[in-house]
């Protein structure tokens, strides 16, 4: 069942995030609603390394409030952790999924954290995108796990960022830097920048230190929307 862990950030402090577990599917979604997603391995059900240093790097660019006004989409937000921060930034907010129950979840978490102005979506990368606005952020983190899924990803961000607009994406680079490049060159322009990961969310390593990865997305604007 479902589970609320503290996640102590710097500048905001204590953040409550609701995880939502395979259990609450079983009790909340009919058999004919339940799918691969939901019931495959539980990409969704944890909060990830990767999505904490993506806040503390939120946190580090935008405290206190440099977010306001900015429309910022999460995309696979699963406990939805960078979306909190970025809506305490000062952002209006929308989180999406494919797993509808991880957006219970989140409903959740914004109600303990005071935010009260969001919005959920279920999204799927592949189908043809149909929101009601338009963004200057996209947020995510470790959704480029699978090279298959980057031309999905590429698809949502060619239609939800406004020219100009920037997608932030982390993870401990596991397709490789060139991978990532290769995919969204032709759209956007690419950088990367080496970040520390969050040890107190992983397995001790021997002591050798983890290093994240944000990749910084931006739309070129003579791409037509």
């Amino acid at each position: 069942m479902s589970h609320t862990k503290i996640i102590t950030l710097p500048q905001l402090g204590d953040v409550p995030i609701v995880i939502k577990t395979k259990r609450d599917i079983s009790d909340e979604t009919s058999i004919d609603k339940r799918d691969d997603e939901s019931l495959g391995w539980g990409y969704w059900d944890r909060i990830w390394p990767s999505e904490v240093a993506l806040s503390i790097f939120l946190i580090k660019n935008f405290f206190p409030q440099k977010l306001k006004g900015q429309k910022v989409l999460e995309i696979g937000c699963g406990v939805g952790l960078a979306g909190i921060v970025a809506a305490q930034l000062g952002a209006s907010m929308t989180f999406s999924d494919m797993v509808p129950v991880t957006l219970e979840g989140v409903k959740e978490s914004c109600h303990l954290n005071d935010i009260t102005h969001f919005d959920t979506c279920t999204l799927d990368w592949f189908d043809i995108i149909n929101l009601n606005q338009i963004y200057t952020i996209v947020l995510g983190s470790e959704v480029f796990y699978d090279e298959k899924n980057l031309p999905g990803i590429s698809n949502v961000l060619s239609t939800a960022l406004k020219p100009g607009g920037q997608g932030w994406f982390c993870d401990p680079n596991r397709l490789g830097v060139g991978t990532i490049e290769y995919y969204f060159q032709e759209n956007f322009k690419f950088s990367v920048e080496e970040i520390p990961l969050d040890s107190a969310l992983r397995k001790a390593t021997g002591g050798q230190k983890k290093i994240g990865y944000v990749y910084r997305l931006l739309k070129k604007s003579r791409q037509i929307t």
